[in-house]
This record gives structure tokens, C-alpha cells and sequence, in this order.
């Protein structure tokens, strides 16, 4: 069963709007089954209230509840639903728990939401709704965990001046005066001659200049793009190529809304007649849509969009197409995994400032129907998606996020939650919000604090061994090096593609009974063995960095493994290029954070690698290249496959520490800086020196961070460094983190320690 959310990510509920004319039918229920299958949801539901006062069905209740919940209207959509799931006819609609979890936890109520999700995996009979379950389930578990935010949004509804009764969307800035949207409004009064359609609104761009910090009224967007026939929404910029992406929507089917994005380019002082933009971007029968522009380092446009396309993860994904000439695009690629899910990812918006994309999903671990989480990357190389915290999300739906380039920590949302205008029930509809970072003005202070903890020692050790897998010879098939330049999230997205052609190799396995079965452990080890395990890896590369950042020396041991399918040389060089891959990835994580903390002469982080190629597979598992399906394709190859991060220890014994020196094993807090100037910071040790000596290197990990000086190691007197901080171009951060390495005269060991500050504007 596929989610039709596609309705909802395009903004386009018509189930608000009044009676539609070509409803033709002649009774109650066969009118509401016909408003169903054009997309009016609320009058539906009208429609078959009139006959349930008469009858009080469960069956026509459930008819009901179906028709609230598509039109968004949780409160309603959870009274009717448990009408059925308490009548003797719930065994016929055996999906009723799984929508009063889904009803409860866009409502904000995730403990009755986890009550129903796992209600409904007691007896669930659908794969699709069974895996969103459980993944629902961990998701309101995360949310009643969840701990405060460490950044604080403020979220400000707009006025009327924006928003309407009906549906706006996807606010973007132009520059710092100019604000562009998508609203559904009214084209001519009902019934009149002049009215496309007598039931029909479209979604159009607008426009509005400001007053101070608040938007005028707005209107209709002045460069002649519109469409007078169809939905025109969903614009995007492109500064840099003077183009304008945009989307034009079919309306004739509101429950499949078919889409496709356009570009417009100025030139001799116009906007040009808009042209469907070229290449895969759009193709026949699917959806593409929600275009947002980024920029590789030579300035070439990359093209992001939504698609429901073949080749995808889940119902809609992200894709992206380069445009090196701004005009020809390339062929689409899909973002893949960790970005895109096995649910639906929509909205795109990629900041060319931060290099953050910013969308939507209804998968990752969230707070209700759709958040909003930011990735760090580029191309096919993400990083796992963030979420954005409770103050910005709320348990209804949050689209459409944006960044203002030219109004630092602010932007626009849209969202349906509770407080947004509305026709029929308080989040039928999606309004446009702007937020601003909220940060706290902190006292100004120059002096060295005591250390302060910021991790856990040994919290890493819940979540080991990890196990990460690989394709057959991946990566870099046929390669005769032991080295790589791969990471292992670039093979692992390519990996879960790959499920499908797993199941395909056993097509002919004996009997359909048998065939499911194998499915069934394809489909296990995909999602609870590759995806779980690579999710910990996530895990365990934040609490790695915790750790080194906390000043604790590190060693850890991975392991490469094969399958028997290639000679035993050629599987010792593929398991040391699945262990370097993994290296990879830990050297570019956060743009390459943790490579401050490696090294050969007293690095904080030491990682053994070992290969021990296919010597510990399992005997029974099948290395005949001709038949693919045991040696390949079978699961229990697939598990000879892989890497194992092993031991992790702690190196902090009197060897690997400077003798004379007191690092502290913490970072050390040295208070709160202001963007825009420069900070002077002394930085005070002790230390047991019997005699005068020096330092014979210092290093700090930011070219923001000058050394100025330092005093010698005199008995009885403190080590001062003094550090000059060039905050000029530095944004407002919650926490940072600069490492000093040093090394004292006459002594073999570099320690490195850290210190936390934090900026404010």
C-alpha cells in the first residue's frame, strides 16, 4: 500500500473546498465515494456523516475516519476511528490500529500513538504498513526520550497578508525585501462566466515586499509565469544563471497530482516565455517537483528535486541533475540513502552557505507527520539527516524549509499545525511561518574555567561490535590495490539498491513457499543487519568525536572480512579495501573533523587495521561463480561480506601522557565570544617542571586561531598560552571546539587538548 502523500506534499487540499459539480452520484455514500476518488476529502466525509446519523455503521464510521485523516484533520480522524476499532466489526478494517497511531501521534500524543503501533504488530497483515510500524514506533519511543533542543527556534506565524483560509507554501527570499510564495487562491467567483471551473482553485506564485520586518499584501507574482489552467507552485532561484525553476501541476486529478518543472531565463532585460526543462528531469507519467538550485565549487548548477519515479528508495525521493552550461541538464541521479528513505523525502532546499540540504521526510525519527532535517554534503555523499528539534518541528506536518542568504539565522517554513488558518478543522491546512534562531546573550568572559564534562566515557562500548557490509567485490570491483578511495556510505547507498536483484537471483527457487522465504531474509538482513548497522555506525562516529573531544586517547581495531567466492590473495586485498573504506569515512566525517585527532607520532585516535580476508567464512557457505544465487546473492554470503569495528580502548596510562604536564582530561571551558571582532585568550596549565624548560611545538586546529606567544615552564609559575581569536566572519554557534597539540622539550609525546567555547552575535 503506497502512502498517498504526494497530495499533501504539493499542498493542494482540495477536500476544503465546497461541493464539487461533477459529483454526480445520487445517494449519500456513492456521492462520498466519488468526492474520495477526485481528492475532496472533507466533503466526502459530509457526504457520509449524513447517512451514519442514520445508521451509526462502523463500516460507513470507518469510511469516515478514512476521509478525515486524508484531509488532515486528526481530532476527527481518531474519534471515528476508534468507534470502529471498539465495534465487532474491526476485524474487517485490520489497518485501524495502524491509522489511530498514525492519527495520534500527528495529534501530538505519542504514548497513545506507541500504545497503537505496537497494537497493530501484534496482528499486522500488510509488509508495507508492518515496517512503517515498527519504524513509527521507534520514532515515538525516540520522541518520549528525546531531550531539550541545543538550538532554540523561534517560529512566527504570518499575517493575512500572506496566508488565506485556504493553502499557502514553500516562502522563498529574494534578497532581503522581496518575498515569493505558492497560494491557493479563488481564479473568478464561483459561478461566474469568467471561471475556469465552477469548483476549482489553483495554486499560484505571489509576491510581497516588505514594510520594516513585516510583508505587505501580497500578489500575484509580476513576470507573467503564472498559469492560468494549472497549478503553478513551488519556485526556486537561480542567482548566479538568472533562472527561475519552478512547477506546473496538473488539477484534474487532486488524488495524483502529476507535476513537472519548468525554468525561465532572464534575458534582454525579461523574464523568457518558461520551457519544460530538458533531459530525465521530468518523464511521462510520474511526478517531478519541489526544484531547489545549488552550486558546485566552479559555479555549475545542481538542480535538486522530488520525484516518485522508478529507481527510488521509497514513494518520493530526492534526486539531483547537474547543468554545467545552465541549460543542459544530466542525467538525474538519486541522493540515496541516508537522505533519502523507504518512506517519503520532499521540499528540498540546499544552503549554499552551510553546504546543508534542509527537507522534509515522514521516515527518519521524527516528532509527527513530516519533519524537517538538514544533511551535510554534497552529490551522493550525505551525511546521516538531522533533525531539526522540537522547537522548529511539531507533531502535524512541517514543509518547505528555507534559508534567508541575505538575513543571517532565519527563514520560512510551512506548516499545518495547530493556530494555521483554516475551513474545516484546525490543521487541514498548511500556512507559511518564519523562524529566527533564538540565542541567549551570555556575559562576556575572558578567564579559564575549570574543566567541564561532555561525554560519557565508555557510552560507546553499548553499541559494539558493528557490523557494515559490502556488495561482491565492492568496492572497487576487480581492483588489485589493498587501498580505496571510496567510503563506505557511497557503496552502502549503492548497496540498498541492489535489494530487488538479490530477490531476482532466487526467482527460481523451488516453489513459491520457498522463494518467500528467502525474500523474507533478504528483506530482514537488508533492513536489520545493513541499514540498523549502519545507523550505529552513525552513532558511533558522534560518540567517537565526543570522546576525542572530551581529551581521551583512543584505539580502535577494524576488521576486514570476504566471502570464499575469489582466491585467497584477491579476498585479503578486498578486506583491507573494506577496511580502508571505512578509514575514509572516518577521516571525512564533519569535512574531516576527526583527522585533527590522527597521526602516527602521539595522535588521540590509533586504528589497527587488519584483513583477514575470507579465512574465518563460514565452510558451508558456497564460492561457485556459477551459481550466483548461493555464492552472491545468498544471504549467508552476504554476512561473510563485511567489516567489524572490534575493540575500542582508552590509552590513558602514565606512557601516553606528557610527564611534567597537567592537560586536563575534559575540554576545558573558556567562556562565550562575540561574532564580528577579535578575542585575546590566555590559556593557564600547571605543571611540575623542576627546572626552566620550554615548548618544543604547539599546534592549534583552526586558521582562525593565531598562537601569539607562551610562556617557558618555570618552577612555581603557570604555562600561558596566548591565543588571538578572528571571530569576523564566524556565525553564532552553541559549542565549539579548538584543539591545541604539544609537545614539551627533551619529551617523545605530543597530547593534544581541547578547548569549548561558544558565539554570539
Amino acid at each position: 500500500m503506497k502512502h498517498n502523500y504526494l497530495l499533501l506534499s504539493f499542498v493542494l487540499l482540495m477536500a476544503a473546498m465546497a461541493l464539487p459539480s461533477r459529483i454526480s452520484a445520487q445517494n449519500n455514500i456513492e456521492s462520498g465515494d466519488e468526492a474520495m476518488q477526485y481528492g475532496y476529502y472533507k466533503t466526502a466525509a459530509d457526504y457520509y456523516k449524513a447517512d451514519y446519523r442514520k445508521s451509526n455503521d462502523p463500516n460507513l464510521a470507518y469510511k469516515i475516519a478514512e476521509a478525515y485523516r486524508l484531509s488532515n484533520d486528526y481530532r476527527m480522524a481518531i474519534d471515528y476511528y476508534l468507534l470502529v476499532a471498539n465495534s465487532s466489526t474491526a476485524i474487517l478494517h485490520p489497518h485501524t490500529d495502524y491509522f489511530l497511531g498514525a492519527m495520534y501521534r500527528n495529534n501530538g500524543q505519542a504514548d497513545s500513538a506507541l500504545y497503537y503501533y505496537n497494537r497493530y504488530l501484534r496482528s499486522a497483515n500488510n509488509e508495507e504498513l508492518e515496517r512503517r510500524a515498527r519504524q513509527e514506533s521507534r520514532a515515538c519511543q525516540w520522541v518520549l526520550d528525546s531531550v531539550p533542543d541545543s538550538i532554540a527556534f523561534k517560529i512566527t506565524h504570518e499575517s493575512k497578508n500572506i496566508n488565506t483560509e485556504y493553502s499557502e507554501s514553500g516562502a522563498v527570499m529574494m534578497g532581503d525585501s522581496l518575498l515569493v510564495f505558492s497560494s491557493m487562491r479563488e481564479m473568478s467567483k464561483p459561478g461566474s462566466k469568467d471561471a475556469i471551473y465552477s469548483d476549482l482553485v489553483l495554486m499560484q506564485l505571489f509576491q510581497a515586499d516588505f514594510n520594516g520586518s513585516s510583508p505587505n499584501k501580497s500578489k500575484p507574482l509580476s513576470i507573467g509565469i503564472n498559469s492560468k489552467e494549472k497549478h503553478t507552485c513551488n519556485i526556486a532561484f537561480d542567482h548566479l544563471h538568472k533562472c527561475i525553476y519552478f512547477t506546473i501541476c496538473d488539477p484534474d486529478d487532486f488524488a495524483n497530482i502529476p507535476c513537472e518543472i519548468y525554468v525561465s531565463r532572464f534575458s534582454h532585460g525579461r523574464w523568457q516565455k518558461a520551457r519544460k526543462v530538458g533531459g530525465d528531469v521530468n518523464i511521462e507519467g510520474f511526478t517531478s517537483t519541489h526544484p531547489s538550485v545549488g552550486y558546485l565549487p566552479d559555479s555549475t548548477t545542481v538542480l535538486y528535486f522530488v520525484s516518485n519515479r522508478p529507481g527510488g528508495l521509497g514513494g518520493t525521493d530526492i534526486w539531483y541533475s547537474i547543468i554545467k552550461d545552465g541549460k543542459t541538464p544530466s542525467q538525474c541521479v538519486n541522493l540515496g540513502a541516508p537522505v533519502n528513505s523507504e518512506g517519503n523525502e520532499i521540499t528540498p532546499f540546499y544552503d549554499n552557505a552551510s553546504h546543508r540540504l534542509y527537507f522534509s521526510s515522514d521516515w527518519h525519527l521524527g516528532f509527527g507527520g513530516y519533519d524537517i532535517f538538514f544533511s551535510e554534503g554534497s552529490r551522493d555523499s550525505w551525511q546521516q539527516p538531522i533533525n531539526l528539534g522540537r522547537t522548529l518541528n511539531s507533531p502535524a506536518n512541517d514543509l518547505y524549509f528555507s534559508v534567508n542568504s541575505d538575513i543571517p539565522n532565519s527563514g520560512y517554513l510551512t506548516s499545518n499545525r495547530q493556530g494555521s488558518f483554516f475551513i474545516n478543522g484546525n490543521t487541514c491546512c498548511n500556512d507559511i511561518y518564519s523562524w529566527q534562531i533564538v540565542t541567549k546573550r551570555p556575559q562576556r568572559r575572558r578567564v579559564v574555567q575549570e574543566p567541564e564534562p561532555i561525554a560519557q566515557k565508555g557510552a560507546i562500548h553499548h553499541i559494539l561490535p558493528i557490523r557494515l557490509y559490502f556488495h561482491n567485490d565492492q568496492p572497487d570491483p576487480k581492483s588489485k590495490l589493498a587501498t580505496t578511495t571510496t567510503n563506505y556510505f557511497q557503496t552502502y547507498n549503492r548497496y540498498m539498491f541492489l535489494r530487488s536483484e538479490y530477490k531476482q537471483a532466487h526467482t527460481l527457487a523451488g516453489g513459491n513457499v520457498v522463494y518467500d522465504s528467502i525474500c523474507d531474509a533478504i528483506d530482514y538482513f537488508f533492513d536489520y543487519d545493513v541499514q540498523y548497522n549502519c545507523e550505529r555506525f552513525e552513532q558511533f562516529l558522534n560518540l567517537l568525536l565526543d570522546d576525542l573531544k572530551a581529551g581521551h586517547r583512543i584505539s580502535m581495531t577494524v576488521a576486514g572480512f570476504a566471502s570464499p567466492i575469489h582466491t585467497s590473495q584477491y579476498n585479503e586485498l578486498i578486506s583491507k579495501r573494506r577496511v580502508a573504506s571505512i578509514v575514509n569515512t572516518i577521516m571525512e566525517y564533519k569535512k574531516g573533523i576527526l583527522t585533527k585527532f590522527m597521526g602516527s607520532n602521539g595522535g588521540s585516535l590509533q586504528i589497527r587495521e587488519v584483513a583477514y580476508g575470507s579465512t574465518l567464512a563460514d565452510k558451508n557457505v558456497s564460492d561457485d561463480r556459477g551459481q550466483t544465487n548461493k555464492s552472491v546473492y545468498s544471504v549467508e554470503a552476504a554476512k561473510e561480506r563485511r567489516i567489524e569495528i572490534l575493540d575500542y580502548q582508552y590509552l590513558e596510562d602514565d606512557s601516553s601522557m606528557i610527564s611534567c604536564l597537567h592537560l586536563p582530561s575534559r575540554a576545558m571551558h573558556i567562556g562565550s565570544f562575540f561574532t564580528g571582532e577579535y578575542a585575546d585568550i590566555q590559556v593557564h596549565l600547571n605543571h611540575t617542571a623542576l627546572s626552566e624548560t620550554s615548548l618544543d611545538f604547539i599546534s592549534v586546529g583552526s586558521p582562525d586561531v593565531k598562537v601569539v606567544g607562551y610562556s617557558k615552564l618555570t618552577p612555581g609559575r603557570e604555562l600561558v598560552i596566548y591565543l588571538r581569536m578572528d571571530n569576523r566572519r564566524s556565525e553564532p554557534t552553541v559549542s565549539s571546539f579548538l584543539p591545541i597539540t604539544l609537545r614539551v622539550a627533551c619529551e617523545q609525546i605530543t597530547q593534544t587538548m581541547f578547548l569549548e567555547y561558544s558565539l554570539t552575535e
